[in-house]
């Protein structure tokens, strides 16, 4: 089952307990056929009162359904794209894309006012918070419709090692479209799962290096990408490496985990970011969030004019012969170590990764490490 966000178990528990007082009402008035209060009843509902009834929060319905605005096929499908559309541009464009390894955007549809009025759950989220107009009355009023939209998503490796996350597979999310096609559409609810079964092979997933998993060879790819862009050649560990070498791959290696500019010009920031990012491939340590191995806590990060210099000749450092996503790669065995080659575009390899296979201790987080490089060419 997918883990949910702190925010949404609270707002889960909120609903429920909502819910839950939906069934307090007031007492019913009395009818001319109930019997009198007499004696120690009479006296004791005197002296003691009962508080008045209050009006139970839960959210409903407070409009007659049959009065909410309709909207016609045209209208209805139109929404439905644009749902489609905006979801799949947040997803692989937006803040955070570079998370997914593979999203695919499968259907939407629109539910109407009185799916959603007589939904609990449904009813619940679109009625949070309780400032009119809440999206509730927004439909009904026929300032636009409520769209589900169904979409496949996969993590990328490196996601793993910053913190919890949705699980892969199959979701769905709510989104208001508003019927002005000027106006942007609106994300309201996070996501839930609609996984059921194993997760679906996608086109392209297929392992890299014999013996690795689907993950595992994913980070292998992208450990050798940063290291052929960054100009890598002989070593045997980071610590073989000039101050301009580390930023070269720090910067593009810390791109399959988003981390941009800022993380090396922060002081904080940059220490922990760079040391997490060599732990997890230069070692089989565990401790990628809190530990000095490669920089001390008070490593400034790298200086602001020689970063300058070192971007201006960004383009030209990457291993004579790298070609970006466009590199091919040719994996194999030599004993328990895996040996990545880099080739030309007619087949001659040019530049030798090696790495060993690191089993984690949580499945998820079996990864290989680099124990160094050579030039073939």
């Amino acid at each position: 089952m997918k883990k949910q966000p702190l925010w949404f178990c609270a707002f889960a528990l909120a609903a429920a307990v909502l819910a839950a007082l939906s069934g307090c009402t007031a007492a019913p008035p009395k009818s001319a056929s109930a019997a009198p209060v007499t004696g120690a009843s009479a006296a004791s509902a005197t002296e003691n009162p009962a508080p008045p009834a209050t009006p139970s929060p839960t959210p409903s319905p407070t409009r007659d359904p049959a009065g909410a605005e309709k909207f016609d096929y045209a209208q209805k499908e139109d929404a439905a794209l644009r749902a489609q559309q905006y979801w799949y541009a947040d997803m692989t464009t937006g803040f955070g894309a570079y998370r997914y390894a593979v999203v695919d955007s499968v259907a939407a549809s629109v539910l109407d006012y009185d799916t959603c009025s007589y939904d609990d759950a449904l009813r619940a989220m679109l009625t949070y918070p309780s400032e009119a107009p809440t999206i509730l009355d927004r439909i009904y009023d026929g300032e636009g419709m409520l769209v589900q939209v169904h979409f496949y998503v996969e993590y990328e490796s490196e996601y793993n090692y910053l913190g919890p996350q949705y699980g892969d597979g199959a979701c769905y999310v709510y989104i208001f479209v508003p019927v002005d096609a000027a106006r942007p559409c609106e994300t309201v609810s996070g996501w839930y799962s609609a996984q059921l079964g194993d997760l679906m092979l996608r086109p392209g997933q297929t392992t890299t290096a014999e013996g690795l998993t689907v993950p595992q060879s994913r980070m292998l790819l992208h450990q050798c990408r940063a290291l052929a862009a960054a100009g890598l050649r002989e070593f045997s560990s980071p610590e073989d490496w000039s101050e301009e070498q580390t930023y070269r791959y720090l910067y593009h290696r810390g791109q399959d985990y988003g981390y941009g500019e800022e993380e090396w010009q922060q002081k904080t920031r940059a220490a922990n970011c760079a040391n997490r990012l060599l732990t997890i491939d230069f070692t089989t340590g565990d401790d990628w969030y809190s530990n000095q191995r490669f920089f001390g806590g008070d490593w400034p990060g790298f200086d602001e004019q020689q970063r300058q210099t070192w971007q201006a000749g960004m383009d030209s450092g990457a291993v004579p012969g790298y070609r970006g996503l466009h590199t091919a790669w040719q994996f194999g065995w030599d004993g328990d170590t895996l040996v990545a080659k880099m080739q030309s575009e007619n087949g001659v390899a040019l530049q030798e990764y090696r790495f060993l296979v690191y089993d984690g201790f949580a499945g998820w987080d079996g990864r290989t490490y680099c124990i160094g490089g050579r030039p073939l060419a």
